[in-house]
C-alpha cells in the first residue's frame, strides 16, 4: 500500500475516532428525561378537607440537591431546591388533584411523577345482639362472646359530585389486616363478627371502591368487649315498668308496703333471657325459687322501719364469660330509723 494512502487511512481513523468523543461528549451534556420519581401519600384513603402530604423520592438521582418543581392542575405550587415535600388538601367528593413534579440534578438528569388525589370517607356503624329491654332506645356495647354487626356508609361521589349507590360498590374486609373473603364483595356492605372464647380487642377495616377503581375510600373501627350489666326499674301495677328512670342505689317501698321491682339484663346474649340463671338474695340469704325471675315484688314487714340490701346475680349457662352482679337497698317506710328486725321479703 503506497505510504501516502496509509497516512491518509490513519488519519481519518484518528479524525472519526475524535468525531465520535466529541458527539459522546455532546450527548452526555444534553438533559436526560427520566420517569423515575415515586410519590406517597401521607394518608392512602384522604377524607374531604383533609391535610396531607406528597412525598417524592428517587433512586436515580439525589432529590435533596436537585432544583424541583411541584405543579397542581397544571399550575405551579411550590419550586426550589431540594423540595421533596409538598402540603396539600383533599378535594371535596368527586374532585380531583392532579400533582406533578420534576427534579433535574445538577449534572442535568430530570426525573418526573404524577399522582391524582381524590377523597372519600366510610362510616362505620356497629349494631350489637346483645339483649336489651323492650322500647329501649340508647345503645349498649359490645358484650363478650356476643355477635356484632358493622355497617358501611360509604361517601363516594362521581366527577359531578353525585354520591355513589352503596350497594353498586366493592368491599373487602379484614379483621386485624386478615381478608374475610366469605364476607367481601359487590354490595357486601356489612360484616357480622364474634368475639373470642378469650377476650380480647381487635379490629374490623373495610376498603371501598368503585367497580372501575377510580374512587376509594376506607375507614376501620376497634371492637372492645365488656361485661353485660343489669338495671333495676320500678314495675308499677298501673303503667308497668318505669322504664325511663333506673333504680340508683335505693328503691322505696313507701306507704303501700310494697313495691314490684324489675331487672333488666343489659347486653346479654339476645335471645332475650333464654339460658340465663338469675339468683336473687336478701340481704345475703339465697332465694332459688325465683331462678327465673325478671320481676319480683318486695313486701315489708309490718309496722317497720328500715332497709335491705338486695342483690341479683345472673349467669349465662352458653356463654361462660357473660355474667353480670348488680343491687340496692330496699328502704321502707318513708322515713327510716334503722335496721329492721325483719328485712323484707319477696
Amino acid at each position: 500500500m503506497p505510504s501516502r494512502l496509509k497516512s491518509a487511512l490513519i488519519a481519518g481513523s484518528i479524525a472519526l475516532l475524535v468525531s465520535s468523543l466529541a458527539a459522546a461528549v455532546q450527548a452526555q451534556a444534553l438533559p436526560v428525561s427520566v420517569s423515575g420519581l415515586d410519590l406517597s401519600l401521607s394518608s392512602s384513603n384522604p377524607t374531604p378537607g383533609q391535610s396531607i402530604t406528597i412525598t417524592a423520592q428517587s433512586y436515580s438521582i439525589d432529590i435533596n440537591s436537585a432544583s424541583v418543581t411541584w405543579t397542581v392542575n397544571g399550575k405551579v405550587a411550590q419550586k426550589g431546591t431540594g423540595l421533596t415535600k409538598l402540603d396539600v388538601t383533599a378535594p371535596a367528593l368527586g374532585k380531583k388533584l392532579s400533582v406533578g413534579v420534576t427534579a433535574v440534578s445538577p449534572s442535568g438528569t430530570v426525573v418526573s411523577g404524577a399522582i391524582v388525589v381524590g377523597s372519600g370517607s366510610v362510616d362505620l356503624v356497629t349494631e350489637t345482639d346483645g339483649y336489651v329491654p323492650p322500647f329501649f332506645k340508647g345503645k349498649f356495647p359490645v358484650v363478650f362472646q356476643n355477635g356484632v354487626k358493622i355497617i358501611a356508609m360509604p361517601h363516594l361521589a362521581d366527577a359531578s359530585g353525585k354520591e355513589y349507590d352503596p350497594s353498586t360498590l366493592i368491599y373487602t374486609w379484614k379483621k386485624n389486616d386478615q381478608v374475610m373473603q366469605d364476607q367481601s364483595g359487590y354490595g357486601r356492605q356489612s360484616v357480622t363478627v364474634t368475639g373470642d372464647i378469650v377476650p380480647r380487642p381487635f379490629t374490623v377495616s373495610v376498603s371501598v371502591s368503585t367497580r372501575s377503581g377510580n374512587a376509594q375510600a376506607a375507614g376501620q373501627i376497634t371492637i372492645s368487649f365488656q361485661s353485660p350489666g343489669i338495671a333495676f326499674y320500678e314495675d308499677d301495677p298501673l303503667y308497668g315498668p318505669l322504664f325511663n328512670s333506673a333504680i340508683t342505689g335505693t328503691a322505696y317501698i313507701g306507704s303501700q308496703q310494697e313495691q314490684g321491682i324489675l331487672a333488666a339484663p343489659f347486653g346479654f346474649d339476645g335471645l332475650g333471657t333464654n339460658g340465663l340463671a338469675l339468683n336473687w338474695s336478701i340481704n345475703g340469704i339465697a332465694h332459688p325459687e325465683l331462678a327465673q325471675n325478671q320481676t319480683v315484688v318486695m313486701r315489708a314487714p309490718d309496722g317497720q322501719s328500715g332497709a335491705s340490701s338486695v342483690s341479683l346475680d345472673i349467669s349465662n349457662s352458653d356463654q361462660v364469660l357473660q355474667g353480670a352482679q348488680s343491687s340496692f337497698n330496699a328502704i321502707f317506710n318513708t322515713n327510716p330509723q334503722g335496721p329492721a328486725t325483719s328485712p323484707a321479703a319477696f
